[in-house]
């Protein structure tokens, strides 16, 4: 990226210098040579000291500007990392409970109704150590992100839980209508909270991304 104080930095020493030069001659005619000279060391020493002081100006400049940079880009990788690792777990969520959630072969983990071990439990894990990655970055003491990532982590729980009671109490149900999930109310409030959680969550880091870009 090109400097943009380069341009006015280097007018104002050529302007300087002309100004300097003209002086001097100025005096060479009206006075002396010596006194000329005198001018004239004193002229470039304050013009020398002029130029490192904007030299170092416009490099502490340069120095915040990378650092935000970087710092902005640290967050964009974090902002995009958190969104894969939610879609992970949306698509984990999808297969385990309207997928092969009633196929042979579940852990008892699944049987009990409880997610320990299983692969949506460890998209949620993961979701969470990606969630307190972006709440450093982007410096939110409050935990938000994790927090987002913690209820979904609840509405998960509370589903696989009510599918345990439904398959518990329904089973002989279930089995007369050749094996179809019974749903109760119940269930559809918690999968219509996880919908609305979810899309909250994802328009969230839309918003996040976009202020930092």
């Amino acid at each position: 990226m090109k400097d943009p104080y380069a341009v006015g930095f280097w007018c104002a020493v050529t302007a300087l210098g002309l100004l300097t030069v003209g002086y001097f001659y100025g005096v060479k005619e009206a006075y002396q040579l010596n006194q000329a000279l005198v001018f004239l060391y004193a002229a470039g020493g304050v013009i020398g000291a002029l130029a490192l002081t904007a030299l170092a100006w416009i490099a502490w400049q340069q120095l915040r500007v990378s650092k935000r940079q970087l710092a902005q880009g640290r967050t964009l990788v974090a902002i995009w990392n958190t969104k894969v690792a939610l879609r992970r777990v949306e698509t984990v969520f999808d297969r385990y409970f309207w997928g092969s959630y009633w196929q042979p072969g579940r852990t008892f983990q699944e049987v009990m109704g409880e997610l320990e071990g299983t692969p949506l439990e460890q998209s949620l894990e993961a979701l969470k150590r990606q969630c307190k990655e972006l709440d450093r970055e982007t410096h939110d003491h409050r935990r938000h992100w994790l927090d987002n990532a913690r209820e979904l982590s609840t509405v998960a729980t509370a589903m696989a839980r009510e599918r345990y009671q439904l398959d518990l109490c329904d089973s002989q149900q279930s089995s007369k209508r050749g094996g179809a999930a019974v749903l109760n109310r119940d269930l559809e409030v918690l999968v219509y909270t996880w919908s609305a959680r979810l899309r909250s969550f994802d328009h969230q880091l839309d918003e996040l991304e976009t202020e930092y870009r």
